[in-house]
């Protein structure tokens, strides 16, 4: 298989800047003493370009629901950005759930040209804009940054007989299409670590599809499927409360302590089983050069900060890695690929 895929469901980072319902907009306070947008190192750090500062409320879409990973990217984001100072702007979380992000995607397109409107980026949303043949697509947004690389684990109850991976192959190799693992469905993550067990290691498991991946991880631990695959920072409490069992991580290398027991597909013989997520942003449609700078030198001073990467990238078991605009672009396109890629061998598209 080509190098893993730069591809985030369920331990929720409290956050007190804000707390949003699905259609509502709520607002991150001001940094205290800051002002109403003149363009001074004092007030934006020395984030601000000269050309471009916000003059209004920053819209900040998440296209998915409250408590999801990209939710709590969004919520961190926005948190690390109050605390260091580099917007001096409220700094409004839309959540706008539905059809694999499409509602989001649509809803940012809508605002073309705006400098003021921001949105979570991942691989499997952009995928999925291909697989469902959305009319919203990469090429109709616009690359700002790229701030983590996240993986996922394949999980089971603490009391399943599936003490190891080969334990989960040979039993699902022995009884075909009996042991059962969840997901949200074709266009997801989930499905696509489905296929590539079954096609790399042999296994013959049956894919069940909920609404969403907490649905799966309810039916895992109610014993109505054997298996699920989820993001580390949505399941390490219960990893940590003795309460699931992590048979392998689909990151290239293992994760950090206190994870770093569980082997990489690597480790155990199966190299072929690698799928990461990117974590990023994106705008509208045209939006103005200078806006893309000032962002793009935002979300580099917020990678840059210990705020971040000890609350957000060393909590949560993600790798860190910025790229601007620019390299974003070839990045995401890359990414793209090689999903579709996978999707092609599963079926799910032509």
């Amino acid at each position: 298989m080509k190098k893993p895929i730069s591809v985030l469901l369920s331990s929720v980072i409290a956050l007190s800047l804000v707390s949003a319902c699905s259609s509502q907009q709520t607002a991150a306070p001001a940094a205290p003493g800051t002002g109403g947008g003149a363009n001074t190192e004092n007030q934006q750090g020395s984030a601000a370009p000269a050309g471009f500062v916000p003059t209004k409320d920053i819209e900040f879409v998440v296209p998915y629901s409250p408590g999801g990973g990209s939710d709590i990217n969004a919520r961190t984001l926005a948190q690390v950005m109050k605390n260091e100072k580099l917007v001096d702007k409220n700094i409004m979380i839309v959540n706008k759930p539905g059809g694999t992000g499409a509602i989001g995607n649509a809803y940012t397109f809508s605002k073309k040209g705006d400098a003021h409107t921001i949105m979570t980026w991942v691989s499997g949303q952009q995928a999925a804009t291909v697989v469902n043949n959305a009319q919203v697509t990469l090429k109709d947004l616009t690359p700002i940054a790229t701030l983590a690389v996240d993986s996922f684990l394949v999980l089971v109850k603490a009391s399943s007989p599936y003490k190891t991976f080969d334990d989960l192959v040979q039993a699902a190799k022995a009884n075909p299409e009996k042991i059962t693992i969840g997901g949200a469905g074709a266009t997801q993550e989930d499905y696509l670590i489905y296929h590539m067990i079954n096609k790399h290691a042999g296994a013959k498991l049956k894919y069940v599809t909920f609404n969403s991946g907490g649905e799966a991880m309810t039916a895992l631990m109610g014993g109505h499927i054997d298996v699920v695959s989820s993001n580390p920072n949505e399941v390490i409490a219960q990893i940590e409360a003795g309460e699931l069992r992590a048979l392998a991580t689909t990151s290239e290398e293992r994760l950090s302590s206190p994870l770093d027991n569980i082997p990489s597909f690597k480790d155990i013989g199966y190299p072929e089983i690698q799928l990461t997520q990117f974590r990023a942003v994106a705008g509208p449609p045209d939006m103005p050069k200078e806006a893309v700078k000032y962002w793009e030198e935002v979300f580099k001073k917020v990678s840059e900060s210990k705020d971040w990467q000890e609350n957000y990238i060393k909590k949560n078991h993600l790798k860190s890695e910025y790229k601007n605009a620019e390299e974003s672009k070839a990045y995401f396109e890359e990414a793209l690929n090689l999903y579709l890629e996978i999707h092609k061998e599963a079926g799910t598209i032509k």
